[in-house]
């Protein structure tokens, strides 16, 4: 499986050091993780999301291109984690536990997560804690620049 990331030059590796700086909506703040998506598109929506505002975008992104071998499970979130509320903000606790918990059982690298952006796509967790993180493979690593007419300071 191909998956995307875009991230600062600094958090490129996949050492997941990025979830120790601040809570996500799949895991609390001080854990390893990283987030990919199964499309450039996806990953690039959600770069936007969690910006204020567009001027707000780091200048030095890099577009991350990883390769999950086909023998690695990736575990889908149980139904019953997706309860009212789950893709509100403030995150809810049913999702920030359950993915905290993924990551600290280490018994699995992958968990594909339903992103609240675009119905129907999913981001993939990846645990860095897990031994299977060497079988991944980074493809490509490429600057990554938004393009500008998306903002609407510039339309």
């Amino acid at each position: 499986m191909i998956v995307y990331r875009i991230t600062k030059s600094e958090h490129a590796a996949l050492d997941g050091i990025g979830g120790l700086y601040g809570p996500g909506r799949w895991h609390k703040k001080g854990s390893l993780i990283i987030y990919a998506a199964e499309h450039a598109s996806l990953a690039a929506w959600e770069k936007i999301v969690h910006v204020a505002s567009f001027a707000n975008l780091q200048k030095d992104l890099l577009l991350v291109k990883l390769e999950i071998p086909e023998r690695i499970e990736i575990l889908n979130v149980p139904p019953n984690i997706l309860v009212k509320g789950w893709d509100q903000f403030p995150y809810s606790s049913e999702t920030m536990n359950f993915g905290t918990s993924f990551l600290r059982k280490k018994e699995c690298m992958a968990l594909r997560v339903p992103t609240v952006i675009i119905p129907d796509e999913f981001n993939i967790i990846l645990n860095p804690l897990h031994p299977d993180i060497f079988s991944c493979k980074v493809i490509s690593t490429v600057p990554f620049i938004f393009d500008r007419r998306i903002s609407k300071e510039n339309s």
